[in-house]
C-alpha cells in the first residue's frame, strides 16, 4: 500500500511538472516581448558594459582626490664607504600630490564620463526597441500564418464536399465525369496548399522561437488571436513625440554635449596653468628607520606657452567634431520625420484594405453560399464553382494579410517615434 502512494505521488509530481512545462510556453504578446529582452544576448553584453562604464565614473572620480604613495628600497653594497657607509642601505618615501587648478579638466572628463553612462544606457533602450519590433513582426507573422492555415483547412473540407456531390451527381446524370475530375483535383490541390500553410506557420513558430532562444523542438502556444483596432494619429503629434522620447535624439543630445565640454576643455588648457601641490617624506639610512627624514613641499605650476600650433589644431578638430554632431542631429530629425510620413501612408493604405476587404469578404461568402446551391442542384459546373470559390478564398487572405500589415505598422510607428509597444 505504501509503495502505491509512493507511486501515485511521484506520478501526480511528474504530471504537474509536465503542464507546469507546457504552460510555460503559453505566451501572449507582451510575455514574448519580455522573454527576448530578458535572453538577448546583445542586450546581456550592454548591461556588461553598463556595468564597466559605471566602474570608469568611479575611476574618473577619483582623480579628484590625492594619490599618496609608499616606497622603500634596500641596497646591498660590495663594500662598506670610506666616509663611513656601511654596507647596508635602507631608503623610504611617502609621496603625496594633489591636483589644484587643471583648468576644469577634471570636472569636464567626470561630467563626460558621466554623459557616457547615460549613452550606455540608452543604447539599452535603443537595442529593446529594435528587439520589441522583431518579436512583434515575427508575433504577427505567427498570427497570420494561424489565420492562412485556417483558411487552407477550411478550403479543404470544402473541396472534399464537393468531390461527393459531384459523385452523387454524375451517379444521377446532373455533372460529368469532367465535373468530379475537376473537383477532385482542386481538392488534392487543397491538399497541397494546407501542407504549405503549416509548413509556413512553423517556420513562423521556429523564427519567434529562435529570438526568444527557445528550444526549436518546444511546443510554442500562441494566446492572441490576429485582430485589429483602428486607431487615429496625427503627424505633428507623432513627430513631437519622438523628439522628445526617441532614444536616437537623447542620444545626440549626450553626444553633443560631450563635444561641447571636450571643446570647452581644449581651449582651457591654452589659456589657464595647470597647478599642482606636491608634499614627500624621505629617509636614507644604512638602517630602516623613519625618525630622520625630511619632509618636502612643492606647489608647481606649468603653463603651455608654444607647442608647434597643435593646440589650434586640436581645437579645430573639436569644433568640427560639433558642427558634425550638429548635421547629424538635423538630417536624424528630417529622416525620422519622413520614416513617420511613411508608416502613416502604410497605416491608412492597410486600414483601407481591411475595410474594404470586409466588405468584399462578406460579398464573396455570399456569392459563393448561392454557388454551392447552385453546384447542388447541377445548375453549374465544378469549374464555376472553384473561380467563385478562389475569389472569396484570395479576398479571405488578403483581408487577414491587410489586418497584418495594420498591426505591423503601428510597430513600426512605435518604434520610429520610440514609443515601446505595451500589450493591450
Amino acid at each position: 500500500m505504501k509503495r502505491k502512494i509512493i507511486y501515485i505521488t511521484v506520478m501526480v509530481l511528474i504530471i504537474s511538472f509536465s503542464a507546469n512545462a507546457f504552460a510555460s510556453n503559453r505566451i501572449d504578446k507582451q510575455k514574448a516581448i519580455e522573454l527576448a529582452i530578458q535572453q538577448n544576448s546583445e542586450i546581456k553584453k550592454i548591461r556588461r558594459e553598463i556595468a564597466k562604464t559605471k566602474a570608469q565614473l568611479e575611476e574618473t572620480k577619483g582623480a579628484f582626490y590625492p594619490t599618496l604613495d609608499l616606497g622603500s628600497t634596500y641596497t646591498r653594497f660590495e663594500e662598506p664607504s670610506q666616509l663611513g657607509r656601511t654596507k647596508n642601505n635602507y631608503s623610504v618615501s611617502l609621496d603625496l600630490k594633489q591636483p589644484i587648478f587643471l583648468g576644469g579638466k577634471l570636472r569636464f572628463n567626470y561630467q563626460m564620463m558621466k554623459n557616457k553612462l547615460k549613452i550606455s544606457k540608452l543604447n539599452l533602450e535603443q537595442k529593446k526597441e529594435e528587439i520589441i519590433y522583431q518579436v512583434l513582426e515575427e508575433y504577427y507573422n505567427i498570427l497570420k500564418a494561424k489565420k492562412m492555415l485556417k483558411v487552407r483547412e477550411q478550403q479543404v473540407k470544402q473541396n472534399k464536399q464537393y468531390v461527393e456531390v459531384a459523385k452523387v451527381n454524375k451517379e444521377v446524370g446532373i455533372h460529368t465525369k469532367t465535373d468530379l475530375l475537376q473537383a477532385k483535383v482542386s481538392y488534392n490541390q487543397a491538399q497541397q496548399d494546407q501542407l504549405v500553410a503549416e509548413n509556413n506557420l512553423e517556420t513562423a513558430k521556429l523564427a519567434l522561437k529562435n529570438t526568444l532562444n527557445l528550444a526549436d523542438d518546444s511546443t510554442l502556444k500562441i494566446t492572441d488571436g490576429l485582430k485589429w483596432q483602428q486607431k487615429s494619429f496625427k503627424l505633428e503629434e507623432v513627430y513631437d513625440y519622438a523628439l522628445n522620447n526617441k532614444v536616437v535624439f537623447k542620444l545626440l543630445k549626450l553626444q553633443k554635449e560631450n563635444a561641447e565640454l571636450d571643446l570647452k576643455s581644449q581651449k582651457n588648457q591654452n589659456i589657464y596653468p595647470d597647478i599642482n601641490l606636491t608634499a614627500g617624506y624621505e629617509t636614507n639610512e644604512d638602517e630602516l628607520t623613519v625618525n630622520d627624514g625630511e619632509w618636502q613641499t612643492a606647489l608647481s605650476i606649468s603653463y603651455n606657452l608654444y607647442n608647434g600650433g597643435r593646440d589650434k589644431d586640436e581645437i579645430n578638430q573639436k569644433v568640427e567634431e560639433l558642427e558634425k554632431v550638429k548635421i547629424e542631429e538635423n538630417q536624424t530629425k528630417d529622416d525620422i520625420k519622413l520614416a513617420i510620413k511613411n508608416v502613416l501612408l502604410d497605416l491608412r493604405e492597410a486600414r483601407d484594405k481591411i475595410k474594404l476587404n470586409n466588405l468584399n469578404l462578406n460579398q464573396a461568402k455570399e456569392n459563393l453560399k448561392d454557388n454551392e446551391f447552385k453546384f447542388k442542384e447541377g445548375l453549374i459546373t465544378s469549374l464555376d464553382l472553384l473561380d467563385v470559390q478562389t475569389t472569396y478564398q484570395q479576398v479571405k487572405t488578403q483581408y487577414y494579410q491587410a489586418i497584418y500589415e495594420y498591426n505591423l505598422a503601428i510597430a513600426k510607428l512605435n518604434k520610429a517615434i520610440g514609443k515601446i509597444e505595451k500589450a493591450n
